[in-house]
């Protein structure tokens, strides 16, 4: 299923459900509130007046790019996301605006290191993302996955797609008999049979342990 199908279906599950997509006002406006910062304070911050920021966040006023880019250096995020949505971003919110129990930035840590085991190197290799993305995932506590997030860490982690939005629950697949028995013949195998298997999977090669 190509992502633009798996977009659709999620729209679906969403029928009946007006999807809000974010404004640039409403964008400053919820920076702000997550900071819990007041509007003069805020304002201070972009290097504006209260009284401008106010005309933004009611969406009294359009900003010019040389705006967007200013107070996206100021807040640290990127020009894009001070914009606001796409469909596939509004959509995200949306799921997570019907699932608030936990937020992203802790099911990515439930998932990634206690249940599969994998710090921020192993996460970087396997998913494609940047060591700047998966830091700025935990240290800024993103409350919510944006889409083609989840869906790559979905495909790169075989983990279903509804598991980082929020709607399901993480359960790992079950072992089939098979791949223990392949596990435990791994483990009894001499380093030069590991480092075949391992070269065939496109990992790094094993070394022998020194006493």
């Amino acid at each position: 299923m190509s992502n633009e199908d798996r977009i659709k279906a999620l729209i679906k599950k969403l029928q009946g459900v007006d999807v809000e997509y974010m404004t640039f006002g409403k964008r400053l406006r919820q920076i702000r509130k997550e900071r819990k910062m007041t509007q003069e304070e805020f304002a201070e911050l972009l290097g504006t007046s209260k009284q401008i920021l106010s005309r933004y966040e009611r969406e009294d006023r359009s900003p010019r790019i040389e705006v967007v880019r200013k107070y996206a250096e100021a807040l640290h995020v990127s020009a894009d996301y001070l914009l606001g949505d796409q469909e596939a971003e509004a959509v995200s919110a949306m799921f997570w605006a019907q699932n608030k129990e936990k937020p992203f930035y802790q099911i990515f840590i439930e998932v990634t290191l206690d249940e599969l085991g994998l710090e921020i190197p192993d996460v970087i290799q396997k998913t494609g993302l940047t060591d700047r993305q998966v830091r700025t995932i935990i240290t800024r506590q993103m409350k919510v996955a944006p889409l083609d997030l989840a869906m790559q860490l979905s495909d790169t982690l075989n983990v279903p797609l509804e598991v980082w939005l929020g709607i399901e629950n993480y359960a790992p697949a079950e072992v089939s008999t098979d791949a223990y028995e392949v596990a435990r013949a791994y483990d009894r195998a001499d380093i030069k049979s590991k480092n075949m298997v391992r070269m065939a999977l496109d990992l790094d090669l094993a070394r022998e342990e020194t006493v």
